[in-house]
């Protein structure tokens, strides 16, 4: 969960770099995000399916897999429609199947303590976001958007991999 929270709390760090880079609007930009957090939630139904059929410990590497590869190809991303494919849909399948699959997982492990279960898997998610704001806009302030993306994609994409097979 702390690995798939960054896609939507930092997301506000790129947004001036890409209105300049794809000499695009702040509206046009925004798509991208909004792309993310309808994916992420609107299909989730059918990724606690697969979750259920394949188990979390696949599904939820490929979700780390899908998040740090939506940041590393972002960062290549040459027109709207590259960054709304890969940041917004590829990243939104990656963070929802984490979610869903984390939430699924847990009320599985606690069944008497479900709402604290999940309760500390929410504030995961927000530890995510405390962890990993300051570092990734200092990258983005001294090697640019496109490093910082790059480097976090990988970042993500390893820790959430390990972290998946726990």
């Amino acid at each position: 969960m702390i690995t798939i929270s960054s896609p939507q709390y930092v997301w506000a760090l790129f947004t001036q770099p890409l209105t300049t880079m794809l000499g695009a609007s702040l509206a046009q930009i925004q798509v991208t995000f909004s792309l993310l957090i309808v994916v992420q939630t609107f299909l989730s139904p059918p990724q606690g399916f697969l979750i259920d059929k394949f188990g979390p410990r696949v599904l939820l590497s490929i979700g780390a897999l899908l998040t740090g590869v939506s940041w590393m190809l972002a960062a290549q991303a040459s027109s709207l429609t590259g960054l709304y494919l890969t940041y917004g849909v590829l990243g939104g399948l990656g963070t929802g199947i984490i979610y869903v699959g984390v939430v699924g997982h847990v009320v599985q492990w606690f069944p008497d303590r479900r709402g604290l279960a999940t309760g500390l898997v929410a504030a995961g998610y927000g530890v995510g976001a405390i962890l990993t704001t300051f570092p990734i806009a200092r990258a983005v302030a001294t090697v640019g958007f496109a490093s910082a993306l790059t480097s976090w994609g990988i970042v993500f994409a390893v820790v959430g991999l390990l972290a998946a097979q726990g």
